[in-house]
């Protein structure tokens, strides 16, 4: 398998945090720990997105970062700033 494809696994509870949003039916930290999972594991966006001598694998891996970095961005943002805001 290719480097780029490759995440760390999710653990038995990140599989059901993340499954439990999905029906939302999660608790709060259930909510925090599927969060966690997707941006620190499945889409790695604090991991160096770069692979030496292979331009798709690098845009690959930016591609995937990006989707985490996206998440956080919106978390970062302070509920003030959302006024008027479709």
């Amino acid at each position: 398998m290719s480097k780029c494809l490759e995440c760390d696994e999710l653990d038995k509870e990140e599989i059901i945090a993340i499954k439990m949003v999905y029906k939302g039916e999660a608790t709060e930290s259930q909510q925090r720990l599927a969060l966690y999972a997707i941006v620190n594991k499945l889409s790695r966006s604090h991991d160096l997105l770069y692979m030496p001598g292979s331009f798709d694998e690098t845009a690959f891996l930016a591609g995937r970062g990006f989707v985490g970095q996206k998440i956080l961005m919106y978390l970062n943002i302070p509920v003030s700033k959302l006024e008027g805001k479709p």
